[in-house]
């Protein structure tokens, strides 16, 4: 008990801490925004002041809720499915070298394809809805976490797998017991690079077929030349990928804690 009581003390400074830096980095932009508008006298139609953003930002709560809550639920649905592509793609290449040699390439050719190109296409395809929203995630987002899950599933540790193989367990089992639990590292370095992605092509894919969400509003705003809140919906995107990227940091901390 006492060691749980002085435990609890040690994780809310250690949050704290976690906390402050991003605090003060933020106030640092905010100081550096205000001054940098004054200083030069910007227009407010070229950058409003902090103050105006904030504004904008409370008069559109509403608005600019409903639309953080659309590209989270596109970016998100996008993101499993490219979680899952990317995983099973990953053990299927590790496992088989005439499937990498056979299917690779094409992975590799519709990862380079741009997506500006290949948009209306997806558009005609799957319509003006969440569907060319999650089909435009995956695009962006399956690769980095398939390439890195590819470097973990090869970086198993050839004693541990081979005493899989002696106490008889199944591919199946390699893969789940072993495999997978040492590629971790690995997945999240990719998953994070994913989950910023996720947000930036959601938004994307929201622009270039109307779907709701924070890319048409910022499109709306630029074109009804509401300037503070396209700059209200810009801070929110950047921030929105920021905690994206903290709690996939959290998230990899907890499951990974056991190699420490």
């Amino acid at each position: 008990m006492a060691d749980v009581a002085a435990t609890a003390p040690n994780r809310a400074g250690n949050l704290l801490r976690a906390a402050l830096g991003p605090l003060v980095f933020a106030l640092v932009i905010v100081v550096i925004w205000k001054a940098a508008v004054t200083l030069f006298a910007v227009p407010p139609y070229i950058m409003p002041p902090p103050e105006a953003t904030l504004a904008a930002f409370e008069a559109n709560l509403g608005k600019i809720g409903l639309s953080v809550a659309l590209t989270l639920r596109n970016a998100a649905a996008g993101l499993v499915v490219a979680f899952l592509v990317a995983i099973g793609l990953a053990a299927l290449f590790v496992n088989s070298q005439k499937a990498t040699h056979a299917v690779l390439p094409i992975v590799i050719g519709l990862r380079t394809a741009p997506v500006l190109a290949i948009a209306p296409i997806l558009i005609m395809v799957f319509g003006r809805g969440i569907g060319t929203a999650i089909v435009v995630v995956v695009i962006v987002s399956f690769f980095p976490i398939m390439v890195n899950a590819m470097k973990g599933f090869s970086s198993t540790r050839k004693n541990a797998l081979e005493l899989m193989h002696v106490l008889g367990a199944s591919r199946v089992q390699l893969f789940l017991k072993v495999r997978f639990p040492f590629a971790l590292p690995f997945i999240f370095a990719g998953l994070r690079s994913a989950a910023t992605s996720a947000i930036l092509s959601a938004m994307l894919a929201e622009w270039l077929s109307g779907a709701p969400g924070l890319g048409s509003l910022i499109l709306d705003a630029a074109s009804y030349r509401k300037n503070d809140l396209l700059w209200a919906a810009v801070v929110v995107s950047m921030l929105l990928a920021y905690l994206i990227f903290s709690a996939t940091t959290l998230v990899e901390k907890r499951l990974t804690s056991w190699r420490s």
